[in-house]
């Protein structure tokens, strides 16, 4: 429903007419809106490649992770609006925060280093999607078939900049980052076999 409508629409009486119950049945298994948000917002963080690969590095454990939340992200635009949402977000990426947190620690990358890290990965994933996202719903909202070629030269640079060329390159600057917040480690980490 969210994928479809987006999360404004979703209220409890429109989740309850789509199943055919009740909008008060919802309430004896979650105790409002923004728990059932942040409920959604965990299983979907749970569809992304973010298991442990025994053996793999920790770089390509990144290239990994990052591309299949962004890729899951892009493919579920309106999955991002509860990202968002400060009162289901928390909740809803606790556990996958987690997950992957305790991933990279389980793989050596020291904490420091993977505090570091972790600001400029969130802020990358962040930034990167939500202008994707946007970009993409605009192109659309312009030109429905999303091809404009009488744009002007910096409108047409900023809606080509959020490729999938692009994302990869964002990736590998992190790791070049991460590699120079730890040196002279030689980053030999990887998920224990």
């Amino acid at each position: 429903m969210i994928d479809r409508e987006g999360v404004r629409a979703f209220t409890m009486r429109a989740l309850g007419a789509e199943l055919g119950v009740s909008a008060m049945a919802f309430y004896a298994h979650f105790s409002s809106r923004e728990e059932v948000l942040a409920a959604v917002l965990e299983r979907f963080m749970g569809t992304m490649d973010t298991d442990p690969v025994p053996g793999e590095r920790w770089d390509d454990t990144m290239r990994r992770t990052m591309t299949s939340i962004h890729r899951e992200f892009c493919a579920h635009p309106n999955m991002y609006d509860i990202d968002l949402d400060p009162s289901a977000s928390y909740r809803g990426l606790a556990a996958h925060t987690r997950k992957i947190v305790g991933l990279h620690l389980a793989q050596g990358i020291p904490e420091d280093v993977l505090t570091k890290a972790w600001a400029m990965i969130d802020a990358f994933l962040t930034g990167f999607d939500s202008n994707a996202i946007t970009t993409e719903r605009m192109r659309r909202a312009i030109s429905p078939d999303g091809i404009d070629d009488n744009l002007p030269t910096w409108e047409r640079v900023v809606r080509t900049a959020y490729s999938e060329e692009s994302f990869q390159n964002g990736i590998e600057m992190i790791i070049m980052g991460v590699r120079g917040l730890a040196a002279p480690d030689p980053c030999e980490w990887r998920t224990p076999k």
